[in-house]
């Protein structure tokens, strides 16, 4: 595999070594079989090869624009990557018969919608040999990796169907998320000493250890259509509960709950904190979380299942064998990512990118992008559903998460530990001594001055943790002319 890595002080080729100028890039670009362009924020360096695009019929280059609207301005906003370029040969005539050899193709590796890096080298590698060891083609993106990653399970079957539609819609509406809760009078107290503890890659070790729902057997049970007239009649009692032994999935339950105490609030999911009798939406994990101030009363109705996903199964155990062995940092996004995608959305249509030499193609227009010009833009109207889709399959995951989470942090605090802070997958002890650790959990690291001013916000003298912003995204800027 050829590689081009562009890093700060140019562009450098894997087969000779050399730092290539614009000219000699050109030029290395047409040699057989192409390979892969890897490096952070390639668009303003790539867009410099435009006029060679343009220019040869041959040439197609190939992006994607990340669409993200910002909730308050209504502003939509996002990134500009490319993905592919791919030079095609004019036919060739050949004994009589006409021909086209083989094209050159170089896959695009952004590096930044893996990871924060400087090691562009070892990242290309790591995600390639990746895509190696699990017999696939590399990716252009976290998602298009994890999908292809997904799907080469030896348990994939031909023609799988995705979950039921209407199941997915409601469970889309209930998804746990990440939990992040603080201890009451925790708000921005300084913590002198404690401990950050969390779940060994919590979402491969829960797919690999319950049950995950297969969409085949995926079914709405009970009283569902009552529900959705907003009615809720009962049918499971809390003596009956046995009768959804095995299924794993979302229930629409009937709770009373207690008002609980605010030291132990931190310790209950949201839907618990509402005191009284109500209607909550729940995940068969959460069973497991009632007590003396939250009670079960009955169910109406259950989307679950009670077969296992194998290919699920198959695949959370592959990835957790592969990073015993490989630990680049790179690679656990693109084996994250296949369990985001179980609940992608199927609605809503597809604009493609691309600039060629070649004329316009039929049904599509002609549109600006900066650094770039005139460039095509292709839509397609998405009418298929992906049979990765299985939004009952990620709740289940995301809940059993959040309840390992709070079994833990329970049984600390009936210890004589501090929960200070739920923090998803982890939790911040406050202690000078270590706590027991129980099987899947490991220690991260003892902290020092811990201050969290909101509950998803974590500050201390070794780290900081902030969701949705990786350290480093915000430190990345355009590159300068590099030739």
């Amino acid at each position: 595999m050829r590689y081009l890595f562009v890093t700060d002080n140019g562009v450098i080729d894997s087969c000779s070594g050399e730092v290539l100028e614009l000219d000699q890039l050109e030029r290395v670009m047409l040699e057989r079989p192409g390979g892969v362009i890897a490096g952070n924020n390639l668009y303003p360096v790539l867009s410099q090869l435009i006029p060679m695009i343009k220019m040869d019929i041959g040439w197609t280059a190939t992006l994607k624009l990340q669409k993200k609207k910002k909730p308050k301005s209504g502003r939509v906003g996002g990134s500009i990557y490319f993905t592919r370029m791919t030079y095609r040969f004019p036919k060739e005539r050949y004994l009589g018969t006409r021909f086209r050899p083989g094209a050159i193709k170089w896959l695009i590796l952004n590096l930044e919608l893996f990871h924060e890096t400087d090691d562009i080298q070892g990242s290309a590698r790591a995600l390639v040999e990746l895509a190696a060891m699990r017999g696939i083609r590399p990716r252009d993106s976290p998602g298009s990796f994890g999908g292809a990653l997904l799907r080469a399970s030896p348990e994939w079957q031909k023609g799988r169907t995705p979950a039921p539609w209407f199941i997915s819609e409601q469970a889309r509406m209930h998804l746990p998320g990440n939990y992040y809760v603080l201890r009451d009078g925790y708000h921005l107290k300084s913590v002198k000493s404690a401990y950050y503890i969390d779940q060994q890659s919590s979402h491969h070790t829960v797919a690999s250890t319950i049950p995950l729902p297969d969409p085949r057997y995926l079914r709405a049970r009970g009283r569902l259509r009552s529900v959705e007239r907003g009615e809720y009649p009962e049918w499971i009692n809390r003596e009956n509960m046995n009768m959804l032994d095995g299924h794993t999935g979302l229930l629409c339950a009937s709770v009373d709950c207690s008002l609980i105490p605010r030291t132990l609030e931190h310790l209950y999911p949201p839907w618990a904190k509402i005191p009284g009798k109500h209607i909550a939406w729940i995940w068969t994990s959460d069973l497991r979380l009632f007590d003396e101030w939250v009670k079960l009363e009955y169910v109406s109705c259950a989307l679950t299942s009670h077969k296992m996903d194998a290919a699920l199964f198959e695949f959370a155990n592959w990835s957790l064998d592969y990073l015993s062995q490989h630990k680049h940092p790179a690679i656990k996004a693109a084996l994250l990512a296949a369990y985001g995608l179980l609940g992608v959305k199927s609605d809503g249509r597809i604009e493609k990118y691309s600039i060629s030499g070649r004329p316009i193609p039929p049904r599509s227009e002609t549109v600006n992008l900066p650094l770039l010009g005139e460039v095509y833009r292709t839509t397609v109207v998405n009418t298929r559903v992906s049979a990765i889709q299985n939004v009952v399959a990620r709740g289940v995951i995301e809940a059993e998460t959040r309840t390992r989470s709070i079994e833990y942090a329970r049984d600390l605090e009936a210890n004589g530990f501090k929960v200070s802070q739920i923090y998803a997958d982890g939790l911040i002890v406050d202690s000078d001594h270590c706590p027991y650790v129980p099987r899947y959990w490991r220690v991260v690291g003892a902290l020092t001055n811990v201050r969290s001013p909101t509950a998803n916000t974590i500050h201390s003298n070794e780290m900081t943790r902030t969701p949705g912003i990786p350290s480093g995204r915000r430190e990345i800027k355009i590159k300068e002319d590099i030739w």
